[in-house]
């Protein structure tokens, strides 16, 4: 009797706080990001001791799906977050709501309030994840996200430069969903960064060399993480959570999130917040009177029929458009990344494991 009683009291301490204690503990994680790539600090536990003036600080906020247990209210922390940190940049990577078919129409004034408040003086720029897609969902996002101030970018990609950075930002749309494009070429940027709701998605790009850094969500970093029970999410089998290294110029960085899908837990996986330090060795415009805008310089025209069709215009900074035609590049959502031939790409680090044996180390 006593053995069952033990059980049960087990059970229900896991359930209390797998509903409601770890899904309200963000946790903040900073990372320090060399534009030499010769080295990427953890910073989290000293982030202002390394932070100096000239860096250009990236949050990255994933994954909210929001529905009719998950309010908008669940942004609190995060925007408390941001104002504590005053980020340059926000950057959202899909996955909004949780099912649009399901969603609580009264909730939506609310949720554009709570987004308004997350600010950046460089921009806020977002892309469509799998769940925004769900019953046409897609239309809603992007028209929630416009009114709170974010750039929405399907296959397109934004520049901009100030006296501290230049920087060039590419939104590929998403692979369940969407019709993801991978054409895009090198810009003159200091900066290249790619953002994709499914990390899996990185392996169709032929030229992902040329980015110094891809964000992604997707994974939720399993949800629910026991000892022997690791569940992985098809589109983030292969790239589940922290960093990797999937070129020698490229760091991906895999959010896990911050909101709940199927059920309202989180046990093992507390919900994240990732701010990035970018610094660079030197300063560029130097005479530069302004302020920092993203113009965007591609635009995606669908055509009706098959996405052979589509075409992409790519508008270069100080060029001429150079029109491109689509790779034969798989979109096939029920593809499984773990069918593809195996490479020696490693995660860089087991981030639990080095904040614990290895803090404030590099880890490239």
């Amino acid at each position: 009797m006593q053995f069952i009683l033990g059980v049960i009291a087990i059970l229900l301490a896991f359930s209390v706080y797998a509903f409601f204690i770890e899904p309200s503990r963000l946790k903040q994680r900073h990372y320090l990001i060399r534009k030499n790539k010769q080295r990427v600090l953890d910073i989290s536990d000293a982030y202002d001791m390394f932070t100096q003036e000239g860096d250009v600080t990236i949050a990255h906020i994933s994954d909210l799906h929001f529905s009719r247990w998950s309010k908008p209210r669940r942004l609190n922390k995060i925007i408390r977050s941001i104002m504590e940190m005053q980020p340059d940049i926000i950057v959202f990577t899909g996955d909004l709501i949780d099912d649009y078919k399901h969603w609580p129409k009264k909730q939506t004034d609310r949720l554009i309030e709570k987004l308004k408040r997350l600010k950046a003086p460089m921009g806020k720029i977002a892309v469509l994840g799998n769940h925004d897609y769900k019953h046409g969902g897609q239309y809603f996002v992007k028209e929630v996200l416009k009114e709170a101030g974010f750039t929405t970018l399907v296959n397109e990609e934004v520049f901009g430069s100030d006296a501290k950075i230049s920087m060039n930002i590419v939104g590929i749309d998403d692979l369940s969903g969407g019709s993801p494009s991978y054409n895009f070429e090198s810009t003159l940027a200091e900066w290249h960064i790619l953002l994709a709701h499914q990390p899996d998605q990185i392996e169709a790009i032929h030229s992902l060399d040329q980015y110094d850094l891809v964000l992604s969500g997707h994974s939720h970093g399993g949800q629910i993480r026991l000892p022997y029970l690791y569940i992985k999410t098809q589109g983030a089998k292969r790239y589940t959570d922290s960093l990797y290294l999937p070129t020698k110029n490229t760091i991906l960085s895999v959010n896990t999130g911050v909101g709940m899908t199927m059920i309202p837990a989180r046990f093992g996986v507390p919900p994240e917040i990732i701010y990035y330090h970018l610094s660079n060795k030197r300063q560029i415009f130097e005479n530069f009177d302004g302020n920092f805008n993203f113009e965007k310089q591609i635009t995606v025209e669908k055509n009706e029929g098959t996405p052979e069709e589509t075409r992409n215009e790519y508008i270069a900074p100080d060029r001429k458009a150079v029109p491109q035609t689509p790779t034969d590049i798989p979109t096939n959502p029920n593809a499984n990344p773990e069918d593809k031939p195996e490479d020696k790409t490693d995660k860089i680090v087991d981030i639990n494991l080095f904040r614990r044996r290895y803090k404030n180390k590099k880890i490239i």
